[in-house]
């Protein structure tokens, strides 16, 4: 599934391409996504230029000349392509079709679990995104706040972290990653820990996100950037689908086990 790093690497890619260009026209499949676009939406993106593209946790919000706005979610296999007019050759996962003068953005999806949809203004959006926590990379991060929600709870440290309530944008490879950064155990309960602790988890969160960005996140099975590059960071895992760790020139053991249907891979010696 595509996570924060790869939703902010396609919008730096897109937003050098269609960022105050008009959308000639949209065309979209008749197979249905999770939230989907109807007639009424297409006539109101047509035609309108781009004033804006940006992320919020793992979505892609586009402002056009209308004041409306363009919600993408690319779910489990989802992705944006981006080709030139005279180099496009629709394929089957092609469910969205966006025309601009000299080229083409494509919303393929293979699982059909993400979204496309259109809000009629900067209200609606705001209630969509009403219940959603703290994302790291654009929010001021205000540590009482996350640490008293925390401590409310009584769930796993890796249940907390996929909890878009608490933290936005950090799915199971990153969760897996910062636990292990900030050298703490994902089966411990969110109530048992110290504000330091939180705030070290929080800098590793940061630390971990920031640096698949840098590496143009992680390809294991359908990320590819709309240019058809792929992420490196998967090569700089440090547990994720690992058996073993080297940490201070030792080796520790891996242990791989399964929360909430998710898998998690930890090293007990290392994560108290």
């Amino acid at each position: 599934m595509p996570e924060l790093p790869e939703v902010e690497t396609t919008i730096r890619y897109l937003k050098s391409k269609v960022k105050g260009k008009k959308i000639i026209s949209i065309k979209k499949s008749p197979k249905k996504l999770r939230k989907n676009l109807n007639l009424k939406d297409l006539e109101k993106i047509s035609q309108k230029k781009i004033m804006s593209v940006k992320r919020f946790a793992k979505y892609i919000i586009i402002r056009l000349d209308n004041n409306n706005f363009v919600i993408i979610h690319l779910g489990m296999s989802g992705r944006l392509k981006f080709y030139l007019n005279e180099n496009y050759n629709r394929e089957k996962h092609d469910h969205v079709i966006l025309q601009f003068n000299k080229f083409k953005i494509v919303y393929n999806d293979p699982r059909r679990f993400g979204m496309f949809f259109r809000l009629k203004d900067s209200k609606e959006v705001k209630f969509f995104f009403n219940n959603y926590g703290t994302d790291l990379l654009i929010n001021k991060v205000n540590l009482n706040e996350i640490y008293n929600k925390f401590i409310r709870k009584k769930i796993s440290l890796k249940q907390a972290l996929l909890d878009q309530s608490l933290i936005v944008g950090i799915g199971n490879i990153y969760a897996n990653e910062a636990l292990f950064h900030s050298k703490l155990n994902p089966l411990r309960l969110t109530y048992t820990l110290k504000k330091a602790e939180i705030s070290k988890l929080l800098s590793s969160c940061k630390f971990v996100l920031k640096l698949s960005l840098k590496n143009g996140g992680s390809s294991i099975n359908d990320y590819k950037s709309p240019d058809g590059t792929l992420g490196s960071f998967q090569s700089l895992f440090k547990v994720y689908q690992k058996k073993h760790v080297i940490y201070k020139k030792k080796t520790y053991k891996i242990k791989k086990i399964i929360q909430n249907g998710r898998s998690t891979f930890f090293s007990p010696a290392l994560q108290k």
